[in-house]
């Protein structure tokens, strides 16, 4: 679809410039043998290239050994000395070279455990470690201070209760026991970390009865079954825990957060939650009776999993008590003040704070974030500076639920709505694969950008070996080849870009490395661990860390060329091109609902469940969908879609006539921008029902388990809701959305026919 909308606009660019301009340049990736930037008029673009080399050359120097060493020596977990002690740290390094620097605080409710226990009720007494051992060769994981394994803001608690094991956790796993005649009221389930966020399974079970959950990670995931442990492998230990937080939106709310402070208990959660590792689990799955779990509950460890819940079965104990207290965050602001446009932003950003140490999370980004200040730095000493403001920012508080970056973003809503023009994202990275989403309009940007940076394993640009991995995957599941384009996946959840992409309608992209979850290295094997430590990363994340090199460079690219480009280099044929996708998308997911339901209730009819059931599982039939599914009507939707294309083609093709004869001034520069500015706020709603602080009506985080990205949410939500006139009137609402933003797009274009 992609190379369909670039062909369009090379004819359209042939109509209205002539045969020579028909003969410029299409969108693609640019390389040494094609020396233009897309957002570059006339030499602006070898200036930009000569000043990336320099930049290059001044990371070559940077200490990043040193850097990532420093700021993992000690745990960086809210509240830590060693996390205020590396803000102050980052905030000096900032200063010494040459930013504009300050450090805003913000007070935050934190619940972290004081006293946990999870023991079996049975003549062993088994009980769970909630602290992990020091490991041979890792002099790192013999700190002290390091927070035991938890999940943050468990509501306080202390149960006796028959265990029972739910595999993942999920609304399937529930239904299945449903139809096996099983129960969880009033029981505390066992469940694998896999499938879903950590926030749904607890509310999950407690909707279902469940009086307590403990979640654990299974070595099938990432532990033995994937590889060698630490430290002779990379892969997760018996005694490794992941750490993590239930999340909860109401921390900064002045009215609920003294409620949940005195409450001990969230507003929509009340039973207590703890976190274990597989060699604990195996203790208390081991114990489990009744009937062997369904074959895909089954997991890595060596003995088949029991469901158990059976009367007279084992009990376990769950006790969670937190200190529920308030601790400050540490936002590190840094500023170098644009020539030309300084009321015009580009942010970029990564987390400080850690589970423990941090290094493959968040430390090896922080690591570039410091290269690349430097480089810029010194350069902007040196009289060489953007022409658009740059505010670099260590964020605090992304581990308890993505706070730091949402306060800050939320104290600077107005300001930042009117002078952001992108947000670039880092946080877990390592070696491998480039891997890049972010909003459909940055796809050009990206790809132009992985073209200029040399991948250190290969030796070819980091685009080309994406490209090359996208070739080969498709093959081996003989799938059609990827096009020689891709366009970005929108952003879900997930890390610190949320509140400007979501919330406020800035572009946003982010960017990391790594091997897929499914290749031969997992992205952060031992995630939310003790052992993410310096030791690791240098042995299996990125040793000698050339990727973080490499991320460095890819970022300045990012970010200087917004910062100098005279046109922002947005591409919305490719938002168009996404987005026709996502209605699709959306049209197919509400006929197969519609078609689920028939087939389901026909078969119910027919007994077929009962007469295919295995009958010595004892399975019930499952239960009957609702028939009444309407069919959606997106006409409005897709018309407005088509419009959005026509507006990007005609940009398209005005854009190529300027870039090839530079006339316009600055103002018109100023003017245009600004309205390329406005496309994609255009995209913004009055807020999502039920989530309100969410406004993008093309993106935000999904409500569906183990799915980070929903498009379209607005009309999405509606469907799934079964709520058939707000998704018409959604469709609606979206559609004028999409028109405003072409609007917006046709306005830019006007500006720049005015030369």
């Amino acid at each position: 679809m992609q190379i369909g909308i670039r062909a369009t606009r090379a004819l359209l660019c042939a109509l209205l410039c002539g045969s020579a301009a028909a003969a410029a340049p299409e969108s693609v990736p640019q390389s040494a043998n094609n020396p233009d930037l897309y957002g570059f008029l006339g030499a602006h673009a070898e200036t930009e290239r000569t000043l990336e080399k320099r930049l290059d050359a001044t990371l070559d120097t940077a200490d990043l050994d040193g850097w990532l060493r420093r700021l993992t020596s000690a745990p960086n977990h809210i509240g830590s000395p060693h996390n205020l002690q590396n803000a102050e740290f980052i905030a000096a390094q900032f200063k010494a070279f040459g930013w504009q620097t300050r450090i805003e605080k913000f007070p935050v409710l934190v619940a972290y455990p004081s006293t946990q226990q999870f023991k079996l009720l049975d003549e062993s007494g088994y009980e769970a470690h909630f602290s992990e051992p020091a490991v041979e060769g890792d002099a790192d994981s013999r700190v002290a201070g390091a927070l035991p394994g938890m999940e943050a803001y468990s509501p306080d608690g202390e149960i006796e209760a028959p265990l029972i094991y739910v595999h993942q956790g999920l609304s399937a796993d529930y239904e299945e026991l449903s139809r096996l005649g099983i129960d969880v009221a009033g029981k505390i389930v066992l469940v694998s970390s896999s499938g879903a966020s950590r926030w749904i399974k607890p509310r999950l079970a407690q909707a279902h009865g469940a009086v307590g959950i403990v979640i654990f990670s299974d070595p099938s995931e990432d532990g033995y079954v994937k590889g060698d442990v630490y430290p002779r492998g990379a892969w997760r230990t018996p005694q490794t825990i992941q750490r993590g937080t239930l999340g909860i939106d109401d921390l900064f709310d002045r009215e609920k957060s003294p409620l949940i402070q005195a409450s001990k208990k969230l507003p929509d959660l009340s039973i207590p939650v703890a976190t274990i590792g597989y060699g604990d689990a195996a203790a208390f799955l081991l114990a489990l009776g009744g009937r062997t779990g369904p074959p895909r509950w089954q997991g890595g460890l060596p003995f088949a999993y029991h469901v158990g819940g059976e009367t007279g079965g084992v009990k376990g104990r769950l006790v969670v008590h937190s200190q529920w207290q308030t601790e400050t965050l540490y936002d590190v602001i840094a500023t170098l003040k644009g020539t030309e446009e300084p009321d015009s932003w580009v942010v970029r950003g990564v987390h400080h704070d850690a589970w423990v140490l941090g290094a493959w999370d968040p430390h090896a980004g922080t690591t570039a974030l410091l290269a690349e200040a430097r480089a810029l730095g010194q350069l902007y000493q040196q009289g060489i500076k953007p022409k658009r403001t740059l505010v670099f920012a260590s964020w605090d508080g992304e581990e308890i639920g993505i706070v730091g970056s949402r306060v800050w973003a939320d104290a600077h809503a107005a300001e930042l709505g009117k002078k952001a023009v992108l947000y670039l994202n880092n946080d877990t990275t390592s070696r491998g694969y480039l891997n890049v989403s972010g909003n459909p309009a940055l796809s050009r940007l990206i790809e132009e950008a992985s073209a200029d940076v040399r991948d250190p394993e290969t030796g070819v640009s980091v685009g080309a070996r994406l490209q090359a991995r996208r070739a080969v995957v498709a093959a081996e599941k003989n799938a059609s080849a990827p096009g020689q384009h891709y366009i970005l996946e929108p952003l879900g959840t997930g890390s610190d870009y949320i509140a400007f992409t979501h919330h406020l309608g800035i572009p946003s992209v982010h960017v990391r490395y790594g091997y897929d979850r499914d290749g031969d290295e997992e992205s952060v094997p031992i995630y939310h661990s003790l052992y993410d430590s310096y030791t690791h990363y240098q042995r299996f994340g990125d040793p000698g860390l050339k990727y973080i090199d490499a991320l460095s460079k890819i970022d300045l690219r990012i970010v200087l060329r917004v910062a100098n480009a005279d046109i922002l280099p947005w591409d919305y044929a490719a938002t168009a091109a996404a987005l026709q996708k996502q209605i699709e998308d959306l049209q197919s997911y509400n006929r197969s609902l519609a078609e689920r339901a028939r087939r389901r209730n026909e078969l119910l009819d027919q007994h077929a469940y009962a007469q295919a059931a295995a009958t010595w599982r004892g399975e019930a039939e499952p239960p009957r969908q609702d028939p009444a599914i309407a069919q959606i009507d997106l006409t409005e939707l897709k018309s407005a879609s088509q419009g959005l294309s026509q507006q990007a083609q005609t940009f398209a093709a005005i854009y190529d006539q300027a870039a090839s004869s530079p006339r316009l001034s600055a103002a018109d520069l100023k003017r245009a921008n600004d309205a390329l500015r406005s496309v994609e706020q255009a995209l913004l709603g009055r807020g999502l029902s039920g989530r309100s602080w969410y406004r993008h009506l093309l993106q935000a985080p999904s409500q569906q388990e183990g799915a980070d990205l929903e498009t379209l949410p607005a009309i999405r939500d509606a469907i799934d809701q079964h709520q058939w006139d707000a998704a018409r009137l959604a469709v609606l609402t979206t559609a004028r959305a999409v028109e405003a933003a072409g609007n917006q797009l046709a306005r830019a274009t006007t500006i720049l026919t005015q030369h």
